[in-house]
């Protein structure tokens, strides 16, 4: 996701092949259920861990992951809007009856090698993908 942002903020026209290619690559991993999910072992293995939240998350999705590829297909302006309304339906669907959301697994890396789980991205990535939903997509998709 912070790699589409900083394209988008840094001038990269929203028609460009970086951030199509980056579109396409998300759109292309998007599980049944609407969310995504990956998880460390992509850091080591330097390729996409497909099934990597298969045993922390929901039918392979995990929230953290769905809010960054939520926040990466909104900054680009994805016109698959319906993939993106997926998205969001999968983040509210896990959310709790308090407004959390589970803890699912580890959600960085450090060298590599190091798992980190930080217990706010659980809330903060979710919160902030529902927020950019509400404020650049909603008001379309209610026309």
């Amino acid at each position: 996701w912070f790699g589409v942002e900083g394209l988008v903020l840094s001038g990269e026209p929203r028609q460009s092949d970086n951030l199509r290619r980056a579109c396409t690559f998300l759109l292309s991993t998007q599980n049944a259920n609407g969310g995504w999910g990956e998880d460390f072992t992509s850091c080591y293995d330097k390729s996409y861990a497909a099934k990597g939240m298969e045993r922390w998350g929901v039918g392979g999705s995990g929230v953290v992951n769905t809010a960054w590829a939520l926040l990466a297909l909104m900054a680009a302006q994805s016109p698959e809007r319906q993939a993106v309304r997926r998205g969001v339906d999968y983040l509210i669907s896990q959310q709790r009856d308090n407004g959390d959301w589970d803890q699912e697994g580890i959600a960085g890396v450090f060298n590599r090698a190091c798992g980190i789980s930080y217990t706010q991205y659980r809330n903060i990535f979710p919160m902030w993908a529902l927020a950019r939903y509400a404020r650049e997509y909603a008001p379309e998709d209610s026309s």
